[in-house]
């Protein structure tokens, strides 16, 4: 089978899972319930996605990246200073998504279990990498890294205050720009990294607070 036919057979799976996400959550039920719609038969899936769902999920992920990247593409962030730059593409970023936020929550639920925590490392890392590449950030020193770990906290708080009930997209932008202007006014870096180690360290705790989030 050719390259571009086994791509598209890739996203026709992960279009169908999607859909069972919605209701079953991320898990090994996921290749079943495909294949149990007698489209795919479970080693056509197995060999597509070696991991099974796990494999799908990052699809999913890698995906959801991909199209940011081709939407920030078509506007010109030249012009604009970096903390709009970055609130443009995050704004951007949930108003794709914005008809899929049932299954962005089960995917964050799965996200927050320990046994996907190499999967949730590695996406937020290539998230919030994205973003900045997108901004214009060219560094590769000390700030490659502080700039990204700031970021990461400011991404999830906006994230999961959009996931909340009533949040629409204008709600979410002027939070939004709370949490950039609270950490451009902090001067000190280390206390900048002390903001994103307390919200880190209270993750969970914050997560709880969305009575919405429940597998």
């Amino acid at each position: 089978m050719k390259k571009n036919n086994l791509k598209q057979l890739r996203f026709d799976i992960l279009n169908l899972a999607k859909k069972h996400v919605i209701y079953n959550g991320w898990n090994d039920q996921i290749t079943e319930l495909i294949a149990n719609e007698k489209k795919y038969k479970i080693s056509k899936i197995i060999g597509l996605f070696p991991e099974g769902y796990k494999s799908i999920l990052e699809l999913y992920l890698y995906n959801a990246d991909n199209e940011m990247v081709k939407k920030c593409n078509n506007i010109n962030l030249i012009r604009m200073r970096t903390p709009e730059r970055i609130k443009k593409i995050i704004l951007l970023r949930l108003k794709i998504n914005e008809k899929e936020k049932k299954l962005i929550k089960k995917t964050l639920f799965a996200l927050m279990l320990p046994k996907h925590s190499k999967i949730a490392t590695s996406s937020l890392y290539n998230t919030i990498n994205q973003i900045w590449y997108l901004a214009g950030d060219n560094s590769t020193d000390f700030n490659f890294y502080t700039k990204r770990i700031i970021l990461a906290s400011v991404y999830c708080r906006t994230v999961f205050y959009w996931l909340g009930s009533n949040k629409n997209l204008y709600k979410t932008e002027k939070y939004l720009d709370k949490q950039l202007t609270k950490v451009i006014k902090i001067p000190n870096i280390k206390e900048k990294l002390n903001l994103t180690k307390s919200f880190l360290s209270n993750f969970f705790a914050f997560y709880k607070k969305f009575s919405g989030f429940k597998q």
